[in-house]
């Protein structure tokens, strides 16, 4: 078997590249830099130069594969240009499904992310069926709903294709943008004091690597065409989260509370300065809102349909924990 892996130098897709490969599946894994320190390496993946922006390396490296799997996207918050989300998420994914197309892909699986939803209702889980009760709230949400219209309209061309809908992944892996719950994790272990937003009654979906690496595998043999599955884990506040990395780590930290209004407005004076000057702020009020919105999900569809087993959050949480001791 061969596969086609898009964002084999990210997070989730790092980890999916040697997954498959130790599994002695053949990956041609398209990558825009081959001499990236987050190339997976392992004699079953082959790196293919290229963009899903750009056709033609596409349809190089798709050549000859029988699967795909599109985990590539543009995440950053930060950004506030649409063009960039856009191509990325929207044109790119629209590539890979027309490529797919074209060479006869037995079965696409596409990563995508809980936020196409919108928030939760408090105590309420997201669910496959929810319609969204907000209007998107950042260029990424956006992006990512329009890529899974591109997807479901080549399903109607007729490509077998699952929809993978992730929460927040934390575990072992690449220390990327995209993993920020392992930097929360990193900072209660090492830092005396954090400051945080008091909006800590905030839940969200919290799910384990591995876990995601399982649905993967999991969506390419019982998934349905067409189908959106939520992949997650337990749903948990802020506040419980925090005390339960404290108390696995045995972190004497000191958390906090500051008022999150004036934080969001003092973000708001620091990203406006930072744009005079032609710099970038870390943290946006578009990040903090995205950040402190209820995201608690329910996986019981992926479970019931897919088999899938969730990790309890306190056994992924040492284990994550005790690799970044590492």
């Amino acid at each position: 078997m061969k596969v086609l892996l898009t964002g084999a130098t990210g997070y989730i897709g790092h980890q999916l590249a040697l997954k498959l490969a130790n599994d002695n599946i053949m990956v041609n894994a398209l990558v825009r830099d081959l001499n990236s320190n987050n190339m997976p390496r392992h004699k079953n993946i082959i790196p293919f130069n290229g963009n899903i922006c750009d056709y033609d390396s596409v349809k190089k490296a798709i050549n000859d594969c029988d699967y795909v799997f599109h985990t590539a996207a543009y995440t950053d918050l930060k950004c506030n240009k649409i063009d960039t989300f856009y191509n990325t998420n929207v044109l790119g994914t629209a590539n890979i499904m027309k490529a797919s197309l074209d060479k006869n892909i037995k079965k696409v699986i596409y990563t995508s992310t809980l936020s196409v939803f919108g928030p939760a209702l408090y105590h309420v889980p997201i669910t496959e069926n929810q319609p969204r009760i907000s209007s998107y709230s950042n260029d990424y949400e956006l992006t990512k709903k329009m890529s899974e219209e591109v997807v479901l309209d080549y399903v109607k061309k007729g490509i077998s294709c699952s929809i993978l809908n992730l929460s927040r992944v934390y575990g072992p892996g690449l220390n990327t943008y995209s993993n920020g719950v392992n930097k929360i994790i990193s900072k209660i272990m090492n830092d005396k004091v954090l400051y945080v937003p008091d909006k800590l009654h905030v839940e969200a979906n919290y799910v384990y690597v591995e876990d995601v690496l399982n649905a993967q595998l999991l969506a390419l043999e019982k998934g349905l065409s067409g189908e959106k599955y939520i992949i997650g884990g337990e749903n948990e506040d802020y506040l419980g989260l925090f005390n339960r990395i404290k108390k696995i780590s045995k972190s004497k930290i000191s958390i906090i509370k500051l008022n999150y209004n004036l934080i969001k407005n003092g973000l708001s004076l620091i990203n406006g300065c930072n744009k005079l000057l032609g710099s970038q702020s870390m943290v946006t009020p578009k990040v903090l809102d995205s950040l402190f919105t209820n995201r608690s999900a329910s996986s019981q569809k992926a479970v019931s349909q897919l088999n899938y087993k969730i990790t309890p959050l306190n056994e992924g949480l040492d284990c994550t924990i005790n690799f970044l001791k590492k």
